[in-house]
């Protein structure tokens, strides 16, 4: 082959590689552009529709053998969130939908870190310090916590206070987790809902036979502040728990003002199913 010939081979080759090598840069650049869209929960819709039953419990065990749907969806969580790629979420509902499902998934991915037979993520001591605080996840390519991920990202941001009846910290105590992801489309309804559900289990609000007493989730202890500061934002700076709590029961269930109030401890039993 004479050189002009092979000079001329080379080009093309290269030409065509330069081509296929953009070509699958633009395709991995466009797939995170689409997550914006309720469509690409599919692969956590799945995860959730087959190892979470109706009481929130999760099948960690078959989860841990068929966990392919779940890390697709983790993969897209770690490559893009409304920090990273802002002009993808055109809302603050499609931002915050996205970090719930988020939290839960991440959540999900770091049980089945550990050992197979672990009955609770909040450690010896109880604290949580390793599951929640030392671990680092990632999310649209920062690495993170999952305590700062909810102080900072969420909580801090959104100042909604319902997201403590949707973020699932993988115990007993948490609200229940759906089998459904949160969606932009519908996310008020769903917090809505969530909150209201939250509020209505006697495990989160049980109030005494003569109403002079009510016992709440620790939940409302832990984060007392996220409730009244929204009661104050809502032009009631007297409010207690028990006025924010009132908002989502039913009329007959209203719990008295006055009643005492007291926190149990904590259910920090792994959420998995027997």
């Amino acid at each position: 082959m004479s050189r002009p010939i092979l000079f001329i081979f080379v080009a093309l080759a290269l030409l065509l590689y330069t081509d296929l090598r953009w070509s699958k840069v633009r395709a991995t650049s466009a797939d995170p552009a689409e997550l914006g869209s309720s469509v690409h929960y599919d692969d956590w819709t799945r995860t959730l529709e087959r190892f979470v039953d109706h009481e929130g419990l999760v099948d960690y065990e078959g989860l841990r053998e068929d966990r392919a749907a779940l890390d697709r969806f983790v993969d897209r969580v770690h490559r893009v969130s409304p920090r990273s790629h802002p002009q993808l979420f055109d809302s603050q509902e499609e931002a915050l939908a996205f970090y719930i499902n988020a939290y839960n998934a991440l959540v999900f991915a770091e049980v089945l870190d550990l050992s197979p037979d672990v009955d609770t993520v909040w450690g010896r001591s109880g604290t949580g310090l390793k599951f929640f605080v030392r671990n680092k996840v990632v999310v649209g390519g920062e690495k993170l916590s999952l305590k700062k991920l909810e102080d900072d990202w969420i909580r801090a941001e959104f100042g909604d206070p319902r997201i403590h009846a949707a973020l699932n910290c993988a115990s007993v105590g948490c609200p229940r987790l759906p089998r459904e992801p949160f969606l932009p489309e519908t996310l008020d309804a769903q917090l809505d809902a969530a909150m209201r559900e939250f509020v209505a289990n006697p495990r989160n609000a049980n109030v005494s036979s003569d109403g002079s007493k009510v016992s709440l989730s620790k939940i409302f202890d832990w984060f007392r502040g996220d409730f009244l500061d929204f009661e104050r934002a809502q032009g009631r700076p007297d409010s207690t728990l028990v006025d924010y709590i009132n908002r989502y029961r039913v009329e007959s269930e209203q719990i008295p003002t006055g009643a005492d109030v007291s926190f149990p401890a904590y259910d920090k039993r792994l959420n998995r199913q027997e």
